[in-house]
């Protein structure tokens, strides 16, 4: 074999280029970096600083700039450490490849490869292009990572002759030429259409209608606000910054930095349990988890056959089927598969007989029989294909037709076939042909179950993660593991039950089925969007080709170390260890960041809605704005603060036993609602002051500012819990804030630490209506939890 020479390689080499993947979809730190600040929210908060600035509002611009660029820059920080860390797993996976150049079999790397170059291949090694086999001797590929079927495929020069890039040789040899490299490559093709498909997850969606519903009600806001004062022949250019700086008040502006600070705190913390994030975002998709898809083999269970029993032909266990077995799988040559490594595993001390001939394995014949020099012919095989050629069977040390007991034997098959073992048949004959041979008995092998695979079911199934096995294997083995793992097994639709079903009648079944058997690679991203569809959060597990589309369709795509490159790419969560403990932890820490976020946004957008609706309306009865832009902005500033360390806040129990998800609906009700107690409140101060008091308008700035700061306190550790205050207390960070920014209020009317500001010192009078507008609030906020709990989705817990 001469193969291409030097030159003509160098030549096709600059013409089809390196033999890799290269496509749009490549990792771009511009593209990431814009990424962070195009969230709704986000763009609000730019525009509203841009505008600041076009006004010559310099300050306050700036400030808002302050708050955005740092989170930004710190969730690209994050999310460019792992991409980074995922490039370097990619060149850990470069390998060299057998191929010939002017008549030499030289080694050269697989970006090297060109069309038309010949290469050798032999048990073990990756096909690292679309090649046509030239010659081939026992060959047998793997194609499981395109196509999902676990059973090994033949593969002959003459007949079924393609190997497609990505697949591995199992056992065998071949001289193959190489037809397409790269993107052109049934791999490549696959690779370039997951081109601009970044599916947007859960979290993304939520945040994108949240910012929609803010944008909504600050045009609202806006145009009322504005409009109203040039009606009361207010100054237009005032009015409008006092309009703006409502809307930035309304704008919830930590969200950003509560969002990364949470996001990058989980990164980290999934780190140290061998989790690596590619896109921060999707931790918090972890936590609203209600669907994980998973093949069982190698999550459940280890991945690898191992020889449970091995039995006469009555079920009892028996060394000489042990010994039979044994030699014919260490001595013959012809398939080295899982299923002989598994075999030549077993502990045997009897002597090895010597070989003189062997019966090939074949794909079509699926078994392999050894002639001993003695001249007996032990024969292994699948069951069907072996036990048709005994006439015999073996009981106890006698041999007997095997009529009156094939009944017998095919129902202890049925059964061990039926428990999920994959049963070998043994039988042996003083003959040189495969013909009247004596059934000896059975080898059983299993996958084991992982030994924590139980206990990490048990635990998702407490988080309210509902676990679907879909796999390629049979009906029986997919039940079997449904039973061992005490899934409900009760209905399995079948690949072929599948095909035959439309959308909306997969849907209507798909919600109690959670198994999945003889699945191909499309049913299973059909499914994982059928999930999807039903409006549940999907993650899905996947490691090969074959599963990419689903892994693109999941809202959290998890791909192990391990997996092809093009899976690690279309994945957001990459495990150095494939556990499902692994996963479980993820969830935990996915649901503390969710919750923690949702914290602060049920929180500051209904006390910020309130003090906006407050200010906006209590603008139209005031001789003068209730308070200036600058000091709206430093209130929102200090009301932050305390904020912000929400993120490393306790989070109860029962909020991680179960998945949450984004709910506009209810996170409006709270808005509204807790936003027209805080209204109410501020609204007798304002009247009270003004009217009661007969403060002047600086006082009551200053009196209103203190009583916003502090009900904004009281909305934290109120509303922070379902339950009680007191029965459920806060972390230590957001308690000692909590206090600081209460003292900070306290000073601003007392001692008028901010005077410069226009928040001067008020008369004790002033000090009573605020600390009896705070404690009124506070029990009334208590208590309006509790009444209207239900209908926005947060049940109080006593």
């Amino acid at each position: 074999m001469v193969g291409l020479t030097q030159a003509e390689a160098r030549e096709l080499l600059e013409k089809f280029g390196p033999n890799e993947l290269t496509n749009k979809h490549d990792f771009s730190p511009l593209r990431l970096l814009i990424r962070q600040f195009t969230n709704p929210t986000i763009v609000i908060l730019l525009i509203s600083a841009t505008v600041y600035g076009l006004l010559g509002n310099v300050h306050d611009a700036l400030l808002i700039f302050a708050l955005i660029i740092p989170s930004g820059l710190l969730t690209f920080a994050q999310e460019f450490r792992a991409e980074s860390t995922m490039q370097k797993l990619a060149n850990l996976l470069k390998f060299f490849v057998k191929v010939y150049r002017d008549g030499n079999i030289i080694e050269i790397t697989s970006e090297e490869i060109v069309p038309g170059d010949v290469i050798y291949l032999v048990s073990g090694d990756l096909v690292p292009a679309d090649l046509e086999i030239i010659s081939s001797s026992n060959l047998s590929v793997d194609e499981s990572v395109l196509t999902g079927e676990s059973s090994p495929k033949s593969k002959t020069s003459y007949e079924d002759n393609k190997l497609l890039a990505g697949t591995h040789v199992l056992s065998g040899s071949c001289q193959a030429i190489v037809l397409k490299t790269g993107m052109s490559t049934s791999y490549g093709l696959v690779a370039s259409k997951l081109e601009n498909q970044d599916v947007e997850t859960s979290f993304e969606r939520g945040t994108r209608q949240f910012g929609f519903l803010v944008a909504r009600a600050i045009a609202i806001l806006v145009v009322f606000v504005f409009v109203g004062n040039l009606i009361l022949d207010r100054p237009a250019l005032s009015s409008l910054l006092f309009s703006l700086a409502l809307a930035v008040g309304l704008t919830p502006q930590m969200l950003p930095v509560i969002i990364s600070v949470c996001l990058s705190a989980g990164a980290r913390k999934l780190s140290e349990e061998k989790v690596l994030i590619r896109r921060l975002d999707v931790i918090e998709d972890l936590g609203t988890l209600q669907i994980l898809c998973a093949d069982k083999t190698g999550t459940l269970t280890t991945g690898q056959l191992t020889v449970a029993k091995y039995i006469n032909p009555f079920g009892t266990i028996d060394d000489r089927v042990k010994l039979l077995a044994y030699e014919n799988a260490v001595t013959q040559e012809s398939s080295a598969n899982v299923i002989d490594r598994a075999i030549a595993k077993m502990e045997v001390t009897y002597p090895i007989r010597k070989k003189k001939q062997e019966i090939e394995f074949s794909f079509e014949r699926r078994r392999v029989s050894v002639i001993f020099e003695d001249g007996e012919l032990v024969c292994k095989g699948a069951f069907s294909e072996t036990f048709d050629l005994c006439t015999k069977v073996r009981t106890d040390n006698s041999i007997a037709s095997i009529e009156p007991f094939e009944a017998e034997i095919l129902k202890l098959h049925q059964e061990f076939a039926g428990e999920g073992f994959k049963v070998i048949a043994i039988a042996s004959g003083y003959t040189n042909s495969e013909e009247d041979l004596i059934f000896e008995g059975m080898v059983l092998l299993e996958d084991p179950a992982k030994l924590d695979a139980q206990e990490a079911i048990d635990e998702l199934s407490e988080l309210g993660v509902q676990l679907v096995i879909i796999t390629g294997d049979s009906r029986e083995s997919a039940l079997h593991a449904a039973r061992v793992f005490d899934l409900p097994s009760d209905i399995c639709i079948t690949g072929k039950e599948l095909s035959e079903l439309s959308n909306q009648q997969l849907q209507n079944r798909i919600e109690k089925c959670q198994i999945f058997a003889e699945i191909d690679p499309i049913q299973k991203a059909r499914i994982v969007e059928g999930y999807s569809k039903s409006g549940k959060t999907v993650g899905f597990v996947g490691d090969g080709i074959n599963d990419v589309i689903a892994l693109k369709n999941a809202d959290v795509s998890i791909s192990v170390d391990r997996a092809v490159d093009i899976a690690k790419s279309a994945s957001s969560v990459v495990l150095l260890e494939k556990d499902l403990k692994v996963i479980a932890d993820g969830i935990r820490i996915g649901r503390r960041t969710f919750e923690n976020t949702m914290k602060y946004v049920r929180i500051t957008i209904s006390a910020s809605f309130g003090n906006v609706l407050s200010m906006a309306l209590a603008s139209f009865f005031l001789p003068f704005l209730p308070m200036l832009p600058t000091q709206i902005l430093l209130l929102n500033f200090l009301s932050d603060l305390p904020s912000v360390t929400v993120s490393w806040d306790k989070v109860d129990p029962e909020d991680l036993a179960r998945p949450s998800t984004w709910r506009m609906r209810d996170i409006g009700h709270f808005m509204v609602i807790f936003g027209l107690v805080s209204t109410a409140f501020d609204l007798i101060l304002f009247i009270t002051a003004l009217s009661i008091l007969n403060g002047e308008e600086n006082q009551i700035r200053s009196a209103w500012f203190a009583t916003s700061l502090l009900t904004e306190i009281i909305a934290i550790l109120v509303l922070r819990t379902k339950k009680a205050p007191w029965l459920s207390l806060p972390g230590k960070l957001l308690l000692w804030f909590c206090i600081g920014t209460v003292i900070v209020a306290w000073a601003v009317p007392v001692f008028g630490v901010v005077e410069f500001l226009g928040l001067p010192r008020v008369p004790w009078e002033f000090l009573v209506l605020i600390a009896g507008v705070s404690i009124s609030y506070a029990i009334a906020l208590e208590i309006s939890k509790r009444v209207f709990s239900t209908g926005f989705g947060i049940p109080a817990n006593n």
